[in-house]
């Protein structure tokens, strides 16, 4: 089970926010309309991450310091129909969070979340121009076989998953895995699923 805060600046607003993740393991520990009541429900109560649905026309600078302080407490998933390179950099500075169009569906918000909840980063492919600069440029791209593995790799598949469904050896799994950390420049494979996602290469 996965608590999360929502903040949204209108019961509707929040109210599709509960709707998209109701009926999933997903519990709403409370909800806010401003950053400062935000502030004070995480002071007040225990979740896993915060929703953050942000309107047009809110003051850019504001915005960038309240998440700014938000990332030193929890994690973030943005909901937000204005591209900010400035948000991105900050959530890929911070290590953790991600960013989605104020649109989403349903189901991707909730894979989001439970990305989110494993450690894993999540973009939209509308922000991934914002993305993609922060990540050094790969020595070498990954192989057909080796993007199936990572996308396998981040749906959460163990090893033994994996080559049952791509009818391979559990031992091929482990070289492709290998050399899919030699060029994403990851130690782990969550970091390389990280990395996959913040370059575009999988996506939820």
């Amino acid at each position: 089970m996965v608590s999360v805060w929502i903040m949204a600046p209108t019961p509707a607003w929040a109210d599709q926010i509960k709707d998209a993740v109701q009926g999933h393991r997903i519990r709403v520990a409370g909800t806010a309309s401003t950053f400062p009541s935000l502030r004070s429900l995480i002071s007040e109560t225990s979740a896993e991450l915060a929703v953050i649905y942000l309107p047009s026309g809110l003051d850019p600078q504001a915005t960038r310091d309240w998440l700014s302080e938000l990332l030193e407490s929890t994690t973030v998933l943005l909901l937000s129909s204005d591209p900010d390179s400035m948000l991105v950099h900050r959530l890929l500075q911070a290590g953790s969070g991600g960013m989605l169009q104020a649109d989403a569906p349903a189901e991707q918000i909730v894979q989001a979340i439970e990305s989110l909840n494993c450690g894993l980063m999540v973009f939209d492919n509308a922000f991934a121009g914002l993305v993609r600069p922060s990540e050094p440029p790969m020595a070498e791209s990954l192989t057909p076989r080796e993007s199936e593995v990572l996308a396998l790799l981040a749906d959460g598949l163990a090893n033994r998953e994996i080559a049952r469904r791509l009818g391979i050896s559990e031992h091929t799994i482990k070289f492709h895995i290998r050399s899919i950390l030699g060029k994403l420049g990851a130690s782990s494979r969550t970091e390389a699923v990280s990395r996959g996602l913040r370059s575009g290469l999988i996506e939820l």
